[in-house]
C-alpha cells in the first residue's frame, strides 16, 4: 500500500521510503492521474495538461517517456506488488489508487460525511472530527503546482471542501461557546486565505460580539464591505447585512443559540 499526499507538497510514501516527483512534468503527470479517481486519462488530455499548446514535436513519445519514468519509480516503492500500479490502456493511462491511499479523497469524503452528520452529534464531537480531517493539510494543495485544467479543477474542489470544513468547524466552536478562542484563527483565515468569504466574516463578527467587542465586529464588517466593493465588485450578502444589523441593535439572539435561526434568510 502507498500513501499519496496532495494536500500540501506532492509526495508518495511506502512503508520503507518516500518519493517526491522531480520536475514540473513528472509532478503534473502524477497529479493528473491521481485526481482521476482510478479512471483512465486520455493521452490527449495528458499532453495538453503537461505542455498546453507548446507541446514537443512528438508529444506521444515524450509522454510515454514520462510515463515509463513514473512507472519505474512506483514499482521501486512497492516491489512486491503483484499487479501493475500504472496501466497502459488504449489511448490512455490509468493509475490504480486503492481506497484510503489518497489524502485528498480521504479529506473530501470526511467533510461530506460530517456535513451530513453534524446535526446529529454534539458540537465537541464535530469539532474533534473536523480538526482531525483538517490536519491532513500540510500546505497549499499540490504544493502550489498549477498545472492545466485537470490540476486546477481538482485544486478548486479540494480548496472548496477545505472552506466548507472551516465554516462547519467554526459553527460548532461557536455552539460550544468558544467564541473568544477562535477569533485569531477566524481573523487569519478571513485575511489571508479567503478575504471574500461572507460566512467567515459573519462568524468572526459573531465571535467578536459575544466576546464583548461590538466595535471590532462592526469594523470587521466595514472592512469586508470595502474589500468586496473594491476588488470583487459586489455587495455583502443579505445574510451578512442581517448580521451587521443584529450587532448594531444588540439583538439578544446573536449572543445565544437562536442566532442561527435569526440569521436565516428565506
Amino acid at each position: 500500500m502507498l500513501e499519496f499526499g496532495v494536500l500540501g507538497p506532492l509526495v508518495v510514501r511506502s512503508r520503507a521510503e518516500s518519493y517526491s516527483a522531480q520536475g514540473p512534468f513528472q509532478a503534473t503527470l502524477l497529479i493528473s492521474l491521481l485526481v482521476a479517481d482510478g479512471r483512465p486519462v486520455h493521452v490527449c488530455d495528458l499532453v495538453h495538461e503537461l505542455w498546453g499548446g507548446g507541446h514537443p514535436a512528438r508529444p506521444d513519445n515524450a509522454l510515454q517517456a514520462h510515463i515509463s519514468r513514473l512507472r519505474r519509480r512506483l514499482e521501486r516503492l512497492e516491489p512486491q506488488r503483484p499487479t501493475p500500479r500504472l496501466i497502459t490502456r488504449p489511448s490512455s493511462y490509468q493509475l490504480i489508487v486503492e481506497p484510503g491511499e489518497l489524502d485528498g479523497q480521504l479529506f473530501t469524503s470526511a467533510v461530506a460525511r460530517l456535513e451530513a452528520e453534524a446535526a446529529t452529534h454534539r458540537p465537541q464531537w464535530t469539532v474533534a472530527r473536523l480538526r482531525e480531517a483538517l490536519s491532513l493539510w500540510r500546505g497549499p494543495v499540490f504544493g502550489g503546482i498549477v498545472g492545466g485544467h485537470i490540476c486546477q479543477s481538482a485544486a478548486q474542489t479540494f480548496d472548496e471542501a477545505r472552506l466548507r470544513a472551516y465554516a462547519l468547524l467554526f459553527d460548532a466552536e461557536l455552539a460550544r461557546g468558544r467564541h473568544s478562542a477562535i477569533i485569531a484563527e477566524l481573523r487569519a483565515l478571513l485575511t489571508s486565505y479567503s478575504p471574500f468569504h461572507d460566512r467567515f466574516c459573519e462568524q468572526l463578527m459573531t465571535a467578536l460580539y459575544r466576546s464583548g467587542r461590538q466595535a471590532e465586529a462592526l469594523e470587521t464588517y466595514r472592512q469586508t464591505c470595502e474589500q468586496l466593493a473594491r476588488i470583487a465588485g459586489r455587495q455583502p450578502s443579505e445574510r451578512l447585512r442581517m448580521c451587521e444589523h443584529m450587532v448594531l441593535v444588540q439583538d439578544p439572539a446573536l449572543g445565544g443559540p437562536l442566532a442561527e435561526a435569526a440569521l436565516a434568510v428565506p
